[in-house]
């Protein structure tokens, strides 16, 4: 464990977490105090109290970067199934676009919210197109920009199955889950404002894992 006044020293200079910021804060110092009275080392105490501050504000800065969504469908399967904790970073979309082949957690377009769906339902899908490229599908086949894509991680679905083509406008990106055959995706809403994307798939846990 790092010397506390190192650990001072990495907390210390964090605006939004100063000394006093616990309720407890007070309480805790003199029950402390009180404990050294009874002959337990200050170093010790000094360490307890500056690894709980630091294990606090680790937890708000991961908090901050990534978060963990149960996912609820069979939409995503094979990928992800009903059941599995997925983990979501949402720090690269800070810096660049969704890219094809990302799986991105988002908040439920403006359709969906009109047909009655609660606005803080968030959704788990693939982006298949950016902005600016030409989308339809063949006889089962997704065409992008007229080139067939090779999609390996898609659930079997009917080879019947098409879509006019669109092209897709900017700030928007188009998106389906793996599962074609069960998923609500822009087949039936259209295109997803990249505004409403919340972040990106990073990996997941199943349900037997956790046990």
């Amino acid at each position: 464990m790092a010397p506390p006044r190192l650990l001072r020293g990495l907390i210390a200079p964090l605006p939004l977490l100063p000394a006093d910021w616990l309720p407890c804060h007070q309480q805790l110092l003199a029950s402390a105090a009180l404990l050294h009275r009874w002959w337990i080392p200050s170093l010790a105490r000094l360490r307890c109290s500056d690894g709980f501050k630091l294990f606090l504000v680790l937890l708000l800065v991961s908090a901050a970067l990534a978060e963990v969504r149960y996912v609820a469908s069979a939409s995503m399967a094979p990928t992800l199934r009903p059941g599995d904790r997925a983990v979501a970073e949402k720090v690269s979309y800070r810096f660049r676009r969704p890219s094809v082949g990302d799986i991105v957690f988002f908040r439920v377009p403006t359709a969906l919210q009109n047909c009655g769906m609660n606005k803080d339902v968030v959704f788990i899908k693939r982006v298949i197109a950016t902005p600016g490229d030409f989308i339809e599908v063949r006889q089962g086949q997704l065409i992008v920009n007229s080139v067939a894509q090779n999609e390996h991680y898609t659930a079997p679905h009917a080879s019947s199955y098409t879509m006019e083509a669109m092209r897709l406008p900017e700030g928007h990106v188009f998106v389906m889950g793996d599962n074609r055959n069960n998923s609500c995706d822009s087949r039936a809403w259209g295109a997803l404002p990249i505004s409403n994307i919340l972040g990106r798939y990073m990996m997941s846990f199943t349900r037997s894992s956790l046990q």
